[in-house]
This record gives structure tokens, C-alpha cells and sequence, in this order.
């Protein structure tokens, strides 16, 4: 027979069942957010990393609630005035690719960041960063360009890059993990799909409203690089 201390025991406290209740309500408030958060369609995304058709303008602001608002029109204002400081001289065709990719890359950290001193970071990150003219479907270039950003993360935490480098690393492990999957490759996807996730949330935390929009906007998106049966978000192999 279960003796009365016993059974208290097997009862949580009561403020314990209010922690899971809070803690539960907090979690669909979250979710109730993501869900009812503006849907810019890719275009944020694709205006930080990339410099094709389809980025994010002007006209996308209208029905973007304040602050957010004003804040990507900020963005929009420094991305449009940007000029590079990154030098080099390239000598193949390779080397051209590559500081055509850098030059996007400083462009966006530019743009976003607005602190005194952020033209001569950015210009020295991508310098010194690993960015591979093409990834030629393989996982190696994303994860040695995510390697670097978490490298330089470590040793300077509360740099003003740090919330860049949040969804820079995020965005290059969804790209191994897409790589990974196209070779058929669980465990690198398990690693890449980890990775992604804790620098996501890193990214949504940030006190910046335009990194969330950032993480969402790519999150919406069906694949970044190679098209993908598997989200890393969710993505549990023996489930």
C-alpha cells in the first residue's frame, strides 16, 4: 500500500503545474506570433544574400506594421547608399565569384548593423572569411563559412556583428543540411539540423526586431539552395 507521503510525492506542486502552464502559454504565444508575423515572401532574405531579382523594396513596407516598419526601411536606406571598402584584386574567374559573393556579404552586415566602425569590420570579415566561389552541391563550403563566423563569435560574443553572425551561420548550416541531404547523408543532416536550430532561436532573440523578420523570412522559405524534402526546423529522422 502507497503510504500518504508517498502519494504527495507523486503530486507537483503547485508551483510547479503554474511554471508548466506559463511556460506552455508561452510557447503558443510564440507560435501564435510566428504564425500572424508579416510574410515578406523571401524578399528580406534574398536582399541580405543575394543581389538577384526579387529583394525586398520600398513598396513591400506598406503593410508592415511599426516598428518593424521603420526599421526595414532604415535598412533599405543604408543597403541603397552602401559602397564597398573590401580591396582586391582578383586574377581568375574563381576569385572574381568569390569577392562578388564577399561584397554581398558586406553589404548586408553594412546595411544592418548602423554602429561607427561597422564599414571597416565588415570589410575586414569577409577579407579574412572562407567564402567559396561556388558550393558545387556540397556540404564543406557552408559549413567552413559558418565555422568561421562561430569561430570569430567565441572569441568576441558581444560584438555588434554577433546577431549577424546568428543568422549568417544559421543560414550556411540550412544550406549544408540541404547538401547533406542531397548526398544522403543523415548524420551530417542531424548536425547541420541542430546547429540551425540553436542559431535560429539565437537570432530571434536578439533586442534588433529586423533579425526575427530575418529568421522567419527564411524560415518560410521551401529551401535556400538545393530543393529540400526536409526542413531543418523539424527535422527528426526517427521519428
Amino acid at each position: 500500500m502507497t503510504d500518504i507521503t508517498s502519494r504527495r510525492a507523486l503530486v507537483p506542486p503547485a508551483s510547479g503545474l503554474l511554471l508548466a502552464a506559463l511556460l506552455g502559454a508561452a510557447v503558443f504565444a510564440q507560435d501564435g506570433e510566428r504564425k500572424n508575423a508579416v510574410d515578406l515572401q523571401g524578399r528580406l532574405y534574398r536582399s541580405v544574400f543575394s543581389s538577384g531579382v526579387g529583394v525586398l523594396s520600398a513598396a513591400d513596407l506598406e503593410k508592415v506594421p511599426e516598428p518593424l516598419r521603420s526599421r526595414l526601411s532604415k535598412y533599405l536606406s543604408r543597403r541603397a547608399t552602401f559602397k564597398s571598402q573590401y580591396k582586391n584584386e582578383p586574377d581568375d574567374l574563381k576569385k572574381v565569384r568569390s569577392d562578388a559573393k564577399k561584397r554581398v556579404l558586406e553589404r548586408a552586415i553594412v546595411a544592418l548593423i548602423d554602429v561607427p566602425g561597422i564599414e571597416k569590420e565588415a570589410a575586414e570579415f569577409v577579407t579574412a572569411a572562407p567564402i567559396a566561389p561556388e558550393w558545387e552541391g556540397m556540404h564543406d563550403g557552408p559549413l567552413a563559412e559558418a565555422a568561421f563566423a562561430e569561430n570569430i563569435l567565441k572569441k568576441n560574443p558581444s560584438s555588434a556583428l554577433a546577431p549577424w553572425f546568428y543568422v549568417f551561420i544559421a543560414e550556411r548550416q540550412r544550406i549544408a543540411f540541404e547538401a547533406y541531404e542531397n548526398e544522403k547523408n543523415v548524420e551530417g543532416m542531424k548536425a547541420a539540423a541542430k546547429k540551425y536550430r540553436a542559431f535560429v532561436e539565437r537570432g530571434r532573440a536578439a533586442e534588433d526586431p529586423i533579425y526575427a523578420a530575418l529568421i522567419e523570412d527564411m524560415e518560410r522559405l521551401p529551401y535556400l539552395y538545393i530543393k529540400s524534402s526536409n526542413h531543418p526546423r523539424d527535422y527528426d529522422p526517427d521519428s
